[in-house]
């Protein structure tokens, strides 16, 4: 009676030992690894550059009260004011100089904004040559105070050249000292077809 009721008590402990031994072997992992190398060099000359153009700060002292358009490495910086007018248009404010040629589309459209309702009605970018005929289908980034959808926009074929970018700012009346908006437009830039491929936003 000792020893079955030694082995009845070992029992249970016995039957939790296998069932770990189990559960040991059916979670056990099989890990195939791979790797890839990934080798990173610079571009001689970027394909695309933005600047300011002949119509906006800081480059012109007369339109910088207005708007004032930057360009630096990986896109450009715009701050530009809008009142209580139908619209504002600002005509050549940045500059694009394009060294490969390639397809330009938007990509993406955020917007942020503190007001109940959003500031801006309605923004359109043009990309113009120097005489001002534009030469890509406008791009609306904004339209009924909300961003552009669905993303991303149809492309447009750019040549080797220097262009010109122009803004439309449609606002939302009344303009009031509250009325501040932060939009942001991912472009993309295809130089192999003319698909327009969405991109990670950063």
């Amino acid at each position: 009676m000792t020893n079955r009721t030694r082995v009845g008590r070992r029992a249970p402990i016995l039957l939790l030992m296998a069932l770990a031994v189990v559960a040991t072997i059916a979670l056990a992992d099989v890990i195939f690894v791979y790797t890839g190398t990934i080798n990173v060099k610079p571009m001689t000359t970027q394909p695309l550059v933005f600047s300011t153009g002949p119509n906006a700060g800081p480059s012109s002292t007369t339109a910088e009260p207005y708007i004032n358009f930057t360009g630096g490495y990986g896109g450009f910086t715009v701050t530009l004011v809008i009142t209580n007018s139908s619209a504002v248009y600002y005509y050549q404010a940045g500059e694009l100089t394009v060294n490969t040629p390639g397809y330009i589309y938007v990509s993406s459209v955020t917007t942020s904004y503190t007001t109940t309702t959003a500031p801006v009605q309605s923004m359109t970018i043009y990309i113009q040559n120097n005489s001002g005929t534009t030469v890509c289908p406008p791009f609306q980034v904004i339209s009924s105070g909300s961003p552009t959808s669905p993303p991303p926009s149809s492309s447009c074929s750019l040549s080797t050249g220097t262009y010109y970018i122009s803004i439309e700012v449609v606002p939302n009346l009344p303009v009031t000292s509250s009325s501040t908006e932060t939009v942001t437009v991912t472009f993309g830039y295809n130089v192999i077809s003319i698909a327009s491929v969405p991109v990670p936003t950063q």
